[in-house]
């Protein structure tokens, strides 16, 4: 037997889940808790300029665009300004790859 499909009303999601205020807090907290774990790892590791790079962003939506219902999300980042991130994270010949992100993550 199939179980039947749910549907909800797109008003009603963005009204009670995506707008609201306990919502947006927890991922903005998230992020908040995110940043230092970070900071502590570049700078175990010895990267100060990638540490002092670090910061969050909080606000604004994603842009729902892979999402099959094409539903905005409140969002808030880590941003990391110092301009080898890419290749600090993953790696390259010049930079072995350290994962600072993903460390910080699994830590979380």
């Amino acid at each position: 037997m199939a179980t039947p499909r749910m549907r909800v009303d797109r008003e009603w999601l963005n009204t009670n889940v995506l707008q609201n205020p306990g919502v947006r807090s927890a991922i903005n907290q998230t992020a908040r808790r995110l940043a230092p774990i970070v900071q502590q790892i570049a700078l175990r590791e010895g990267d100060r300029d990638y540490a002092n790079s670090v910061r969050v962003e909080t606000g604004g939506t994603r842009p729902g665009l892979k999402s099959p219902t094409r539903i905005r999300r409140p969002q808030a980042r880590v941003i990391i300004g110092d301009e080898h991130a890419m290749e600090k994270e993953h790696g390259t010949r010049i930079y072995p790859k350290k994962g600072f992100l993903r460390r910080a993550v699994r830590q979380l």
